[in-house]
């Protein structure tokens, strides 16, 4: 767990390193020109095209610096939280969370915490905050480093009131990163006594989840016959991603957290995908405090 937790800090460091660049870049070229150089890099592809679902148009970004380095940053912390952490989360929750509940029930250490003044919600808020503290390291704290030391980099001594609403966007993504898998973590770890059942079962709903997800997704959007060169641009269209996400936790938390950023300017309502994360939240709480109750009334 140490391992992963330093090699999660090297996609902070590069996030922060490319935020770096492109402030600097800013300050001795005009925008137009630090912007074309993001768009000959490997990101800048992607960025290309985030800018289209953002709604933004690319030669207005140019020439407003405004608008540059509020997408720039926001696109590099959004891809900060959608990659590297989230499948670090995956792994991390995946070492840790089946242990924290089964182990105690397998090994009746939980009679000793509950023969004191401490009760089944207590029990479960104290193991969810392990998790809470984990991802919130992993997430959130680099994340809100990385805005910090764009602020101390930048030239510009406004640009603290061009990208004042990051931190809370970053705050809104981790909240959508961190409640739900923690519950599902929790649940999953309360259903069993043996800690290895619930970490299959862990790994096994979001790789079949995604799995499942882009294989319908690609069949809902590449059964017309599409042509093959339009295709990898089809595949972030909104409808490809409401169709099926809801199938898959990685990409459903993922829209959301692209909503969270500002990233996708489309006409589907939040109502059902924030719907769907609070009752899976509600949901996972409920049956661990359930099972943890359980033991302790009987």
């Amino acid at each position: 767990m140490r391992r992963l937790l330093l090699l999660l800090t090297v996609p902070s460091v590069i996030a922060g390193v490319m935020v770096a660049v492109f402030e600097q870049s800013l300050s001795e070229y005009p925008t137009q020109e630090a912007i074309s150089f993001f768009e000959q890099t490997r990101q800048g592809v992607r960025m290309g095209r985030m800018l289209e679902d953002a709604g933004l148009d690319l030669q207005e970004v140019k020439e407003d610096p405004q608008k540059a380095r509020h997408f720039v940053w926001s696109y590099l912390l959004f891809s900060l939280f959608r990659y590297p952490q989230a499948f670090g989360m995956i792994l991390l929750v995946g070492l840790v969370a089946p242990r924290l509940i089964s182990f105690d029930m397998r090994s009746r250490a939980h009679l000793l915490y509950l023969s004191r003044p401490l009760t089944a919600a207590e029990y479960v808020l104290g193991k969810a905050g392990v998790l809470f503290v984990l991802l919130l390291l992993i997430a959130t704290v680099p994340a809100l480093a990385i805005y910090a030391a764009g602020l101390f980099l930048s030239t510009n001594t406004w640009a603290i009131l061009e990208t004042w609403d990051i931190p809370l966007r970053i705050l809104a993504a981790s909240v959508v990163l961190i409640l739900p898998t923690t519950a599902i973590a929790l649940a999953l770890s309360s259903m069993t006594r043996e800690s290895r059942y619930a970490g299959f079962a862990w790994f096994a709903i979001w790789l079949l989840g995604y799995v499942a997800y882009r294989i319908l997704s690609t069949a809902a959007t590449y059964g017309d016959g599409m042509p093959r060169r339009g295709r990898r641009h089809a595949a972030i269209l909104p409808d490809a991603f409401t169709n099926w996400m809801y199938l898959s936790p990685y990409d459903l938390l993922g829209y959301l957290q692209r909503k969270a950023f500002g990233l996708l300017q489309d006409d589907t309502p939040l109502l059902l995908p924030i719907t769907v994360v609070a009752v899976v939240t509600i949901f996972g709480f409920g049956l661990s405090y359930y099972r943890v109750a359980r033991v302790l009334k009987s």
